[in-house]
């Protein structure tokens, strides 16, 4: 059983609320920036990757559970920030940025669980 920790799930939200005023931005305008599409498509990888983090390290439950649970979570926002692009005037629904999301969420999933097992061992007291 998943149980979402009120406290910290005002940073997921908080992310994921910047991630839309992104997508929000007329291509043009985005344009604008002067970023290469190269990079603005690679942007994506550590974007959902720090969203994936955010959103593990806001609930708790057995290890399975709560990495199936923010995986599907977070690539449903993935799809759904996509599909608010299609509404943006210059910016449009793209497979690669999908792509690009999953792989994030992956990654941010992975560190996440490696980060606090590390930390998990720490705590331990050595055997003696």
């Amino acid at each position: 059983m998943i149980r979402i920790l009120l406290a910290r799930v005002i940073v997921p939200l908080a992310y994921m609320a910047g991630v839309f005023f992104l997508s929000s931005l007329p291509g043009a305008q985005v344009h604008r920036l002067g970023l290469s599409a190269l990079l603005l498509d690679f942007a994506h990888v550590p974007l959902f990757a720090g969203l994936a983090w955010a959103t593990l390290w806001a609930v708790t439950g057995p290890v399975r559970v709560r990495v199936a649970w923010v995986a599907a979570l977070c690539l449903a926002f993935a799809v759904l920030d996509e599909w608010h692009q299609t509404f943006v005037p210059g910016r449009f629904f793209s497979g690669w940025d999908l792509a690009a999301d999953s792989l994030g969420i992956g990654i941010g999933i992975a560190l996440g669980l490696w980060a606090w097992s590390s930390q998990a061992l720490r705590k331990r007291k050595p055997i003696t």
